[in-house]
This record gives C-alpha cells, sequence and structure tokens, in this order.
C-alpha cells in the first residue's frame, strides 16, 4: 500500500470512528476466506467498516478520537468494526465466535467504557432496542385489552 493509500485510508476511518456508536476488535487465528466472509455478511446491516487492518495504521486513525484506548488491545493481526449499531454487533460477534472456536474476540468500546470479551459476550445476551419497544408496548396494551375483555363478558352475562 503506498502512502498515500495509508493517509486516506486513516483520514476515512478517522472519519467513521468520530460517528461511531462502537468499536470491536477480533482476532482471526485460522478462519477461511468463506467463513471470515460469512462474518462480514452478517455484520454489515450493523457496522460502517469492518476490515483487517494494519495494528500501526488504526492506532494512528484512533488519535483523538473517542476509541483511542482500544488500540491498546491491537497486539497480533487483528479485524475492526467499527459499529452503528453497537448491541448487534456483539449479538453477531458472540453467535459467530461461539460457532467458530478459531474466531476470538478481543473487547471493544461503547459509551465510553472498554469492554474484554466477557463484556462483550454480556452485552450480547442483552435484549435487542426492537425487543424492548414491544415489551414495553405489550405492557401499556395489556390493561386495556383486559379491561375491554372483562367488559365484553359481564355485557354476555345481563
Amino acid at each position: 500500500m503506498k502512502r498515500n493509500q495509508k493517509s486516506d485510508l486513516i483520514s476515512s476511518l478517522h472519519t467513521l470512528l468520530k460517528d461511531a456508536g462502537g468499536v470491536f476488535v477480533i482476532e482471526n487465528q485460522g478462519l477461511t476466506v468463506k467463513q471470515f466472509e460469512d462474518l462480514r455478511k452478517q455484520l454489515k446491516p450493523s457496522v460502517s467498516v469492518f476490515k483487517v487492518i494494519k495494528n500501526r495504521l488504526f492506532k494512528l486513525a484512533v488519535k483523538d478520537t473517542g476509541f483511542a484506548d482500544v488500540e491498546d488491545m491491537m497486539k497480533r493481526p487483528t479485524a475492526v468494526a467499527i459499529a452503528t449499531d453497537p448491541l448487534a454487533v456483539t449479538k453477531v460477534l458472540a453467535k459467530f465466535a461461539e460457532a467458530n472456536p478459531k474466531l476470538s474476540i478481543i473487547g471493544g468500546k461503547m459509551d465510553g467504557g472498554l469492554l474484554d470479551t466477557k463484556g462483550v459476550e454480556q452485552l450480547s445476551k442483552l435484549p435487542s432496542l426492537l425487543e424492548i419497544r414491544g415489551t414495553i408496548a405489550r405492557i401499556l396494551v395489556e390493561p386495556g385489552a383486559r379491561l375491554a375483555r372483562v367488559s365484553a363478558e359481564y355485557g354476555k352475562k345481563n
């Protein structure tokens, strides 16, 4: 990669990191190209970038962003997911890592907090925003539905 390409990559990553909801770091310890492409397809709706990147370039890209702490996780060849929907990314990564032991989740950062492997796995078990909204809607609708059922039954008896 030429110097100007590296510079362009660093600046584009830096721009994406400023608007990102989270950053996650994984290690590929022997996944096939097909497996890696499957992971990329699963992550596509919830990330702006998922790529294998040289640690040095990524460390330059995270400077002066809220994700500068992530550079400490970059020790071996890694892939980075810059998330637009961090909770969805944790779910995909945890599910994929469970099915493919050659993938290891190193950690990440979202909402100002660093996450280790266990932190990412715990977040993956939380319900999604859509599930939470559905639960709240059920809670709000249920009393009215019960009242309607009781009123209907009362009307039949009289």
